[in-house]
């Protein structure tokens, strides 16, 4: 019958075979440091590597008391201890006595600052060339795997900010990971009003694709800002020193891209606030020149109304019999002129200069011809008249002939 182990029975078997193997006692191994922890508690946690493979390793408090230098990434180390299995994770993990620096620094650490100056130089992290992001972008482009928590926290931190959710699926781990993602950054171009490239929290193995220095020139080639969210605010990657923002987190990135609810729900009740106020004030400047207008319009200043429209109507009054004078005066001028220019065209101003009217039967006698013989006219003097009667009529030559 074949015997079936439980987890904790097949750790055992894998502790004790460990521990009982003297080769893995009191060795001593050389490589670079890689996700180093200082821990509070006083223990070392840090990753041992060289160019094709890496192991855990634990510094206990009790060595760790001696380090006279500080462990960073990067640096390349001699250690001794010996190997042991971490039963409660089912880890193999090489427990750390001694440490001491090594030459130089890593190999890693070395290529990372060399890229880390060369874009620098290119003024690929200048503060100058990064981009505002945009107060209300209309659409997020999101790059990062379909499987990882990045994806769901950022989703759940956009909450319900209406704008059009672009996910650009790339692999954020791995030796394919920085082409899958620089793929996926050209595909949202044209396409998106900022871009969140980020996935969790890892190993500094985890994140070396964000060190890539083609990413990082496909970042900076982007048309629309970008949001780098790798890791923890531990984390800094060549990513987010390219990228034209930072977030420490995926929730972090999604709060940074779309405008705060509370911040704008803030600014509406003080637009509010101020319209009011404004409202009130221009009331209130009316109320009070209502006010003041009412005031002006008092007993006394009816009283003080009243006395100037009396002393103007008491100067009138006494104007007005000149005026009605000089007016009859005028007409009376004008009527005098009117009767000389009647009394100069009157036929009695003709007979006061000599000359006398004939009035016949048939009216005014302006000619001698119409005259008859015996007839009974009257002469109008200037002073009065005088009945006649025609015995005799003389013309002149130029009228009807001879005398009768």
């Amino acid at each position: 019958m074949v015997y079936t182990y439980s987890v904790s029975e097949l750790c055992t078997r894998i502790q004790d075979r460990i521990s009982g193997d003297v080769r893995l006692h009191d060795v001593w191994a050389r490589g670079e440091l890689s996700n180093v922890v200082n821990h509070s508690s006083g223990h070392r946690y840090f990753t041992l590597k060289d160019s094709e493979a890496q192991i855990s390793c634990v510094m206990f408090r009790a060595y760790a008391s001696d380090l006279d230098f500080v462990l960073r990434d990067g640096m390349n180390v001699r250690v001794f201890g010996d190997v042991g299995f971490y039963k409660a994770k089912g880890n193999v993990q090489l427990q750390v006595r001694l440490i001491s620096p090594d030459t130089g620094i890593g190999r890693s650490a070395m290529e990372l600052e060399s890229i880390r100056r060369r874009l620098a130089a290119e003024g690929l992290f200048a503060p100058e060339r990064k981009r505002q992001l945009p107060r209300y972008p209309e659409r997020i482009g999101i790059v990062t795997s379909m499987d990882g928590a990045a994806l769901r926290d950022v989703i759940f931190s956009l909450g319900k900010y209406p704008a059009r959710i672009m996910l650009s699926p790339a692999i954020v781990q791995g030796d394919a990971a920085a082409q899958s993602m620089i793929s996926a950054l050209r595909a949202l171009r044209g396409r998106a009003d900022v871009i969140i490239l980020c996935r969790g929290g890892g190993s500094a193995e985890d994140l070396s694709p964000f060190n890539d220095e083609h990413l990082a020139r496909a970042i900076a080639e982007c048309d629309a800002p970008v949001i780098s969210a790798v890791g923890h605010e531990v984390d800094v990657t060549i990513a987010d020193l390219v990228a034209d923002a930072r977030a420490s987190t995926p929730t972090a990135a999604a709060k940074l891209a779309v405008p705060d609810a509370e911040e704008i729900r803030l600014r509406l009740r003080n637009l509010e606030d101020r319209m009011t106020w404004a409202i009130d004030s221009h009331l209130e400047r009316l109320r009070s020149r209502l006010d003041y207008l009412g005031r002006g319009i008092g007993a006394r200043q009816m009283y003080a109304l009243l006395e100037r429209r009396k002393i103007r109507l008491l100067d009138l009054s006494r104007r007005l019999p000149d005026a009605e004078r000089s007016i009859v005066d005028s007409r009376v001028r004008r009527l005098e002129i009117a009767r000389a220019r009647l009394d100069s065209a009157s036929p009695l101003a003709v007979l006061s200069r000599g000359y006398t009217m004939v009035i016949g039967p048939a009216g005014v006698v302006c000619r001698a011809a119409d005259l008859d013989m015996g007839a009974n006219i009257t002469l109008v003097f200037s002073d009065g008249e005088a009945y006649c009667s025609v015995n005799g009529i003389r013309l002149r030559e130029s009228g009807r002939g001879g005398s009768e």
